[in-house]
């Protein structure tokens, strides 16, 4: 771009007074960076600037290597903080960032980074970064605490914790806080004021969905502070913020609330459970289910995770998403009513199809303090081989995990009640339908009218066939303990069947007892 044409951008856009000896002649202006007035730089085609007052700027450029003075820009604030002036500043370089170099250039080098960070580790994608910017960086937690693993070693990377240590960067940051909702916080300069780093440091808040999570620092050591960084820095931290949260390197207030579910499950100390939640603005659950979620399609934990919170949370008041020891697993609030309607079965159902995942539920409970046990049951049922459905409960399933508990296989086949090997055996020689039409009947908790729809029979017919089946066993089908003895046996025979149990197993010679307690 042309000097003369950039100078007259600059008097338009800024509060400029030009040097009576400025010339701009034919000079083409390629870069724009801070100067440094202790250093003479020969470089032709970059405006140097140059803050000479606290609201003072010396524009100025080298021609045949000969300092040439264009003007004085005047920077206007209304506080005369450091941070205004240093964002004036940073609108400068900003502005003329986007006269000099194609817009379209730096979008498309940003997004370049953001494709490859969808897959790359953090430390990739930092190190990107740094080659980009061409100066070493670090992120620093709203705590101002530097990140160990965020310093690198390509461009002088020794020399960062120095200069961030030494410029005593942290507590500055803690000093002036953190306000993304305030323009002068969005993009921020720190001007160094010792000799390590010969420029100044550039720092940008670090952001993820709006929730601030840290900052990224870039002291311009290698390189000076210009026009590109100014363009790019933005971009570059959004990347970074989302490779940070990705990579759960540095967590979001939300992955701390979702953390609350660890707690749950390890301290397990219910003195301490209030002040956690309060401390993440969360409510502890006072009616609650666990839900463990295992994968059909490979997926990764922290996948499920993002991925449940996203379909999980604006379906009930309160929802955590967290992965404990390698598994996803959500807790959701809900009252026992919603606990016990088809609505809920049908949300999960959708979300569980959504994220191509089973979830294992745990019986309802009250108690923020029993979550373990609740998500030890989710465990076991997990290891059973009895369900075929996207949502399991393990209240449906108290049977088989009963019957998963018992010592040997061997032995359980004795528990099938004899009414029900009675009528297997007398349908097997008369080609009759008893033991359908029984399971039938207790699968519809004795209705008639329902039993008879089920089966496509006349209400008649079935009476007929009951009538029949309590001749055969002696059973009082209107009898409800007898009725449960029965569907256990249904139950107990169904299990058999899905561990593939083998009648001609060798029966062990002594009966090992259960392993003492302790």
């Amino acid at each position: 771009m042309r000097l003369k044409q950039l100078v007259q951008q600059l008097a338009t856009t800024f509060d400029l007074t030009l040097a009576g000896s400025f010339v701009a002649g034919t000079t083409e202006i390629e870069q724009a960076q801070l100067g440094n007035n202790d250093v003479r730089q020969f470089q032709e085609h970059v405006l140097f600037l140059n803050l000479v007052t606290a609201h003072q700027v010396k524009l100025s450029y080298y021609d045949q290597g000969q300092l040439q003075r264009i003007g004085v820009l005047q920077l206007t604030v209304p506080k005369k903080v450091a941070v205004g002036l240093e964002n004036q500043l940073m609108q400068v370089l900003f502005k003329i960032g986007e006269w000099l170099a194609p817009v379209q250039s730096v979008q498309t080098t940003i997004n370049q980074l953001a494709i490859n960070a969808i897959t790359a580790d953090f430390d990739t994608v930092l190190d990107q970064t740094v080659q980009l910017l061409k100066n070493p960086v670090a992120i620093i937690d709203l705590n101002g605490q530097i990140l160990s693993r965020s310093h690198t070693t390509q461009i002088n990377g020794a020399s960062i914790s120095a200069a961030v240590e030494q410029n005593q960067i942290g507590r500055w940051l803690l000093e002036h806080g953190f306000a993304p909702g305030k323009r002068d916080f969005l993009t921020q300069i720190y001007v160094a004021q010792d000799n390590l780093a010969s420029g100044p440091m550039l720092i940008a808040p670090l952001a993820h969905q709006g929730e601030p999570i840290g900052y990224l620092v870039m002291p311009a050591i290698k390189t000076p502070l210009n026009a590109t960084h100014a363009l790019l820095i933005s971009g570059l931290s959004q990347v970074l913020a989302g490779s940070l949260v990705k990579n759960q390197i540095m967590p979001t207030a939300e992955s701390q609330r979702d953390r609350l579910i660890n707690v749950l499950l390890t301290e397990r100390q219910s003195t301490t459970f209030a002040a956690q939640f309060a401390e993440q603005h969360a409510t502890l659950p006072d009616a609650m289910v666990i839900i463990k979620c295992e994968p059909l399609a490979g997926q990764s934990a922290r996948v499920l995770q993002q991925r449940l919170q996203y379909l999980l949370a604006p379906q009930f008041s309160q929802v955590l998403v967290s992965v404990y020891q390698h598994n996803c697993v959500a807790l959701v609030s809900l009252s026992l009513a919603a606990y016990n309607s088809p609505d809920f079965k049908e949300r999960l159902m959708q979300a569980a199809n959504h994220t191509d995942c089973r979830f294992i539920v745990s019986n309802f409970y009250q108690q923020p303090e029993d979550t373990f046990a609740a998500y030890t049951v989710c465990t076991r049922t997990a290891k059973l081989q009895t369900y075929h459905d996207r949502v399991v409960f393990c209240e449906d399933e108290f049977f088989n995990l009963s019957l998963a508990r018992v010592n040997h296989i061997e032995i359980l086949p004795f528990f099938i009640n004899p009414a029900l090997k009675v009528l297997i055996a007398y349908d097997a020689k008369n080609r009759t339908n008893l033991v359908p039409t029984l399971d039938a009947y207790l699968e519809a908790t004795c209705n008639l009218t329902r039993t008879a729809k089920e089966l496509y029979v006349h209400p008649n017919t079935l009476r007929n066939r009951l009538k029949h089946i309590s001749k055969l066993t002696g059973c009082d089908l209107r009898d409800a303990e007898t009725c449960f003895k029965l569907a256990s046996g249904f139950k107990l025979r169904r299990f058999l069947v899905k561990n593939n149990y083998q009648s001609t197993l060798p029966l062990p010679k002594e009966d090992p007892q259960p392993a003492a307690r302790h």
